[in-house]
């Protein structure tokens, strides 16, 4: 039997790098269709005419559906593997090599061993009851190919199979290759050799060089049928393992460059056309239906070869560009197909078989019966997934989480508790969804000292949302309430719907607060590693030094470190229970630059999992950066709440800056300037009225240039929202 589609073996786990999250919701989108055409593929090759290989054929053939399955077959399994490849790399990179291995066990090595003990009999016995009680071809039909040594029946699940083989070969390799090239130099021309690569229109022909000697080399192959399916032996075929190692390593170095992926978009209607040229001159040279296939090693099979090659990265790089152009927003539903997808294909053969063999003599067109098939299967599996899997520990394994439909209980990856429809992006409003944290006309009072006054704010899911006010404003007192460590004297404080003070509303919080105390005398990974005792699900201690960056700090006394390393341990151990809403109380404070910009990526990426934040901070700049949105709060009360944009647009500030022989004392005396500076070389401006300074600027220096207006940002909005409010 030959199969040709594949399951998401990729991590769900999105890009530690601030510029590209949106894209990464792409590939998921991809993975996704990919797995749905997995689906169509095998659905249609009971359509196929003179597909006697197939014991299931329909009374009713299509070429239209052998055409579909003839360009289905060029793209999808290079696709996958270039997306197993680039989140091969950022899962290794995040989470190092043995939480990598134990992932990919989990996620990889299980699915494949369960799944044929639970799906390849199914599939035997529809086959078995479709063919009549024989599964031999019919008498005349062509030889199915040779299964080679070691024989082996891993039908659809084989793809899980080479991935492990590739992983098993991949991790010895990274770790020869940055003993024998520690100066970089190796890696460094890789990265330039895929550059150029990637730069223009050729760049089908160069990444696919290495498939075309692949096939040269076989001797012979099935033009028509492409890449063989290495589905009956455990050792693959030539062509199947240089085409799939190859689409491997390709994804793995887009993750070492992935501002190369902007490449791959800009030239996506480029690369689909060249797809689809491709695709009609093979065949328009071999026919669209298997009948008129050859097995060939004749010179006159080279052009063939170099056509269908450079028609394969056409259509994989076209579609994944079209992707990244079209689909980099986080869409709810595109997650969850996505989400389902893994465990639509796993299940899906022995059902589609079991379809095909009870609708294979109805008298009926092909038209009605494909369609009604596809419909029959998916809305079947779409619901078997929903019901059996997406809530269960079969979802916890294929997808790394298991779906919950509360928020109460932390995931198994990624640091969050999400609810069963809790997709949507984090920089998009969850109006629709009960806040996960709330203060409802919240007073408290110190004394004479009016604390909160009134108070009401909200923390919605998937969101940062940075409170920011100057010293006494109430933040630290209204973070003490939704944590329960104080009381309010009036209105009422909730987490995830209960009380602050509620046990099992504490086991989805991590908090890092300004003033901490730890044992000094204990090492960083044994604090990391009591902290996650306190959590249902945590991470290791292992996988949060590796996400907080803290790894090498690791068998160092907390006692011993400076006070920037304590703060990123408290970090670390904020984050280890895998907490769905994650207090961070003035976190970079004591941070370096680098430390700072680190500590931002890791909010990102927990942000793009779905994990809520609620951030204090002094430095307006990190507010402006990570959050969806801004709370003002000024004397106990709220004086300003919404995103940045929203914040900025309140105070009528603009900043002007252009290159002038003036000088800023001069321009400062300006009744409607605020501030005047030079930082060497541009006269920089903050200004109520920018059309009068412009104004001005002119007719002051006829030798101004390059003059820029932007709004103001939040700095300014801050000062000026609570002046007003004083």
């Amino acid at each position: 039997m030959t199969t040709n589609a594949a399951a998401p073996a990729t991590t769900a786990i999105t890009s530690d790098t601030a510029d590209t999250p949106d894209r990464l919701h792409a590939l998921d989108a991809v993975r996704g269709f990919a797995l749905i055409c997995g689906v169509v593929l095998h659905a249609a090759m009971s359509y196929l005419p003179g597909f006697d290989v197939w014991p299931l054929l329909d009374r009713s053939p299509s070429t239209t559906l052998a055409v579909t399955f003839f360009v289905i077959h060029m793209f999808r399994m290079t696709i996958f593997f270039v997306i197993a490849g680039f989140f091969a790399r950022l899962l290794l990179e995040r989470r190092g090599v043995r939480a990598f291995v134990g992932n990919r066990a989990t996620r990889i090595v299980v699915p494949l061993v369960v799944g044929w003990i639970v799906f390849f009999p199914l599939l035997v016995l529809a086959m078995w009851w479709g063919s009549g009680g024989q599964l031999r071809p019919p008498v005349g039909a062509a030889a199915p190919p040779s299964p080679g040594a070691l024989a082996f029946p891993l039908s659809h699940l084989w793809f899980l199979y080479v991935l492990t083989l590739i992983y098993a070969v991949v991790l010895p390799v990274r770790h020869a290759v940055a003993w024998l090239d520690a100066s970089g130099r190796l890696r460094g021309a890789a990265d330039v050799v895929m550059r150029v690569a990637l730069a223009g229109p050729w760049a089908p022909l160069a990444l696919g060089a290495p498939l075309v000697g692949a096939f040269l080399m076989s001797s012979p192959w099935l033009l028509w049928s492409g890449i063989p399916t290495p589905d009956s032996s455990l050792v693959p075929n030539l062509p199947a393992t240089v085409a799939f190692l190859s689409a491997f390593a390709i994804g793995w170095l887009l993750h070492r460059q992935t501002s190369l992926l902007q490449a791959v978009e800009r030239l996506w209607a480029v690369h689909l056309a060249g797809a689809v040229a491709l695709t009609v001159t093979c065949l328009t040279i071999l026919g669209p239906t298997p009948g008129s296939s050859v097995s060939t090693t004749t010179p006159s099979s080279a052009l063939y070869t170099v056509l269908y090659t450079a028609g394969i990265w056409s259509w994989t790089l076209g579609l994944i560009g079209a992707a990244l152009r079209f689909f980099s927003a986080e869409s709810a539903v595109r997650r969850y197909v996505a989400d389902a997808s893994y465990w639509i294909y796993l299940a899906h053969l022995p059902l589609v078989l079991g379809l095909q063999a009870a609708m294979k003599d109805w008298p009926l067109h092909w038209a009605v019966k494909f369609p009604l098939l596809m419909i029959v299967a998916l809305g079947l599996l779409f619901a078997s997934y929903h019901l059996l899997v997406r809530f269960t520990v079969i979802g916890a394994v294929l997808n790394g989480v298991r779906r919950r439909r509360t928020h109460l209980r932390a995931s198994r990856f990624g640091g969050q508790a999400r609810g069963e429809e809790r997709t949507a992006s984090p920089r998009t409003a969850h109006a629709a969804e009960a806040p996960l944290a709330a203060l409802t006309n919240a007073r408290k009072q110190f004394g004479k000292v009016m604390a909160l006054d009134g108070l009401s704010l909200d923390v919605r899911a998937g969101e940062l949302l940075a409170v920011l006010g100057p010293n006494g404003a109430g933040k630290s007192t209204a973070i003490s309430l939704l944590l329960g460590l104080l009381q309010p004297d009036e209105g009422t404080a909730s987490l995830f719907g209960r009380a602050p003070t509620d046990v099992e509303a504490r086991y989805g919080v991590g908090v890092m607060m300004q003033e901490v105390t730890l044992a000094m005398e204990m090492r960083v990974r044994e604090l990391i590693a009591l902290t996650t005792t306190y959590y249902p699900a945590p991470m290791t201690a292992d996988e949060a030094m590796a996400l907080t960056h803290t790894t090498e700090l690791a068998d160092r006394p907390y006692g011993k470190l400076s006070a920037g390393q304590k703060r990123q341990v408290q970090f670390a151990i904020a984050v280890c229970g895998r907490p769905s809403l994650l207090f961070l109380d003035e976190p970079t404070v004591g941070f370096d630059v680098q430390a700072r910009e680190t500590l931002w990526k890791t909010i990102r990426l927990l942000l793009s999992q779905g994990t809520s934040i609620v951030l204090t901070t002094h430095y307006l700049e990190e507010a402006e950066a990570l959050a969806t949105r801004v709370a003002v709060l000024a004397k106990g009360r709220l004086v300003a709440l919404g995103t940045v944009d929203d914040i900025r647009g309140v105070v009528s500030r603009k900043r002007v800056s252009c290159l002038c022989d003036l000088a800023p004392e001069e321009v400062a005396s300006w009744a409607s300037v605020d501030a005047a500076s030079h930082d060497g070389r541009r006269l920089r401006i903050v200004a109520r009225d920018a059309d009068d300074v412009v104004r001005r600027l002119l007719a002051a220096d006829a030798s101004l240039r390059d003059l820029e207006v932007e709004r103001a940002g939040l700095a300014e909005a801050f000062t000026e929202i609570t002046q007003e409010a004083a």
